[in-house]
């Protein structure tokens, strides 16, 4: 299956990955436990907290999931 991510200059982008990385620190998680928890390459979850890759919505879920917050508070 083709992972369909992006490269990307969207400040949305920047936002998603600026607040994934403040979720997974404020709950003590490194970028490996947060693969393990959402079943996403932990290269990838490096990618979308760089603003590097434009996660698929249902991506967005799983990382919100294990980082324990609503996928919206994700995307603000």
């Amino acid at each position: 299956m083709e992972l369909l991510a992006w490269n990307t200059d969207d400040p949305c982008v920047g936002d998603l990955g600026t607040n994934l990385r403040a979720a997974r620190k404020r709950i003590g998680l490194t970028q490996e436990e947060v693969a393990e928890r959402s079943g996403v390459h932990a290269t990838e979850v490096s990618r979308i907290e760089a603003g590097k890759r434009d996660p698929q919505v249902s991506t967005v879920a799983k990382l919100a999931k294990a980082v324990e917050l609503p996928p919206g508070q994700l995307l603000e």
